[in-house]
């Protein structure tokens, strides 16, 4: 099933893509994926090249002052079981809470809650829901900090996943 939208949607989501993408500062950007459909909180912070769900932008919802850093992916839809097996796409709305962390160039996939000053570590994948105050990183993003259990990794983790350099247990 291909997605039915309105002409008038797509037209919207489409026209604003550039801008969005490449808008001065980050305060056009957000205006520009808002115009798009976009759910975006106050003080939110969006950086160059972030792609938020190109389909369904109304199913994205970012927290106030959340930031989402460059080259980074939002998705609300996945549609490779239809390509690939003939089956339905998936459509689901993704959530980041308030004053959350996206680093750069991850891909957060659709359904996904990530809670509130939560940290994504850079070049992550985020294929489950995340914990508030929780740190994760990699491919797929696994916990390296949970902020109500304390530390949950080794220096060498937090290291590679670029949070913390040379840093003493």
């Amino acid at each position: 099933m291909r997605a039915n939208r309105p002409a008038r949607t797509r037209v919207r989501s489409s026209g604003l893509l550039l801008p969005a993408w490449f808008g001065p500062s980050s305060s056009l950007r957000t205006a520009f994926h808002r115009l798009r459909g976009v759910d975006i909180s106050d003080g939110v912070e969006i950086g160059y090249f972030v792609i938020i769900d190109h389909l369904y932008p109304e199913r994205v919802h970012i927290g106030r002052k959340a930031t989402i850093a460059a080259r980074s992916t939002i998705l609300a839809h996945d549609e490779s079981q239809r390509y690939a097996r003939g089956g339905v796409d998936v459509v689901r709305d993704t959530r980041i809470g308030d004053f959350a962390f996206i680093g750069v160039h991850s891909v957060v996939l659709a359904g996904v809650t990530i809670g509130s000053r939560a940290i994504i570590g850079a070049g992550s994948v985020v294929t489950r829901d995340v914990a508030p105050e929780a740190v994760v990183a990699g491919v797929p993003a696994r916990p390296i900090h949970n902020g109500s259990a304390g530390r949950i990794s080794t220096k060498g983790d937090l290291a590679l996943s670029g949070l913390i350099a040379n840093k003493e247990d």
